[in-house]
């Protein structure tokens, strides 16, 4: 093969490793846990037999996975807004001038320090009914593990803590990538700063948060191990999750034609949101 030839070649060559890393580690588990779907699984992890969309309708039959449906969107309405809000009023706040703004900003990247099993049980910890300190700081006597209101919460505020330092990371920088010349313009327009961030500052940081929002919709179908670790789904099932359940049932109880087919539901149904949000981009989102 002459120079030329190896100067057209070499770029496939080099991505060729990464290639074949995604197809052994993604492509080819995603593929396997499709076909597992429509077959009979044993215990050992054959397929048995070809049974089509009958894993299907026992699924959307089964009323512990309409449960775990309910509680993945609800704790997507509830974490998503609550994460966003958080962490953009948080950035606003540290994106002042002051003595205390650097401090403020290295409390805002801790969360990332600390990993998230350390993380959970400190909350399991602090929220204990009994000996806990939040309880102690309220002056109440919430049942956080018992009362399926209080779990859900408790859940969410995981969920931020886990999220904020990434988060806020990303929406700091983009708040100080905008021009300080578009903002001195509006100080000398007589903008109110609520009339400077609302019609300047979001404008401009459109892209950051549509990529946060989707970001953290992924998280919140996804999450398990903060429901594994705080609540293990209960009380009364009103926490569990939809890959949680797909662990009971992969991995605690062995069937894993259905934890097949809740990861494949959970897959499309996930992919079907980040298509509609996806699509917000070309009509609300302006890049600079």
């Amino acid at each position: 093969m002459n120079k030329q030839g190896l100067i057209k070649i070499k770029p496939y060559l080099l991505v060729l490793p990464a290639l074949a890393l995604a197809f052994l580690f993604c492509y080819r588990p995603f593929f396997l846990t499709v076909i597992n779907s429509l077959s009979n699984v044993s215990l050992g992890g054959k397929r048995t037999a070809f049974v089509g969309f009958d894993n299907y309708g026992r699924l959307f039959s089964n009323a512990s996975f309409q449960d775990s449906l309910s509680n993945t969107l609800r704790f997507t309405l509830f974490f998503v807004p609550t994460n966003i809000a958080v962490c953009l009023g948080a950035a606003l706040l540290c994106n002042r001038k002051g003595k205390l703004a650097s401090l403020n900003q290295v409390f805002m990247f801790l969360p990332m320090a600390v990993a998230m099993s350390s993380s959970m049980m400190m909350f399991k910890m602090m929220f204990n009914p009994s000996i806990g300190i939040m309880n102690h700081l309220l002056n109440s006597d919430i049942q956080w593990f018992s009362d399926p209101k209080a779990a859900m919460f408790l859940l969410v505020m995981a969920g931020v803590w886990l999220d904020i330092g990434f988060d806020f990371l990303l929406l700091s920088s983009a708040l100080r990538n905008v021009p300080k010349e578009l903002l001195e313009v509006s100080n000398l327009e007589g903008a109110n700063p609520w009339q400077t961030f609302t019609a300047l500052q979001l404008p401009l940081i459109g892209p950051t948060l549509l990529f946060i929002l989707v970001n953290n919709v992924k998280d919140a179908m996804l999450i398990s191990a903060p429901v594994l670790i705080l609540t293990e789904g209960g009380p009364f099932r009103s926490t569990q999750t939809l890959v949680y359940q797909m662990y009971l049932e992969g991995f605690k109880s062995g069937n894993y034609a259905l934890g097949s087919t809740i990861a494949t539901v959970v897959f499309a149904l996930t992919f079907i949101i980040m298509l509609l949000l996806l699509s917000l981009e070309r009509k609300r989102v302006y890049y600079q």
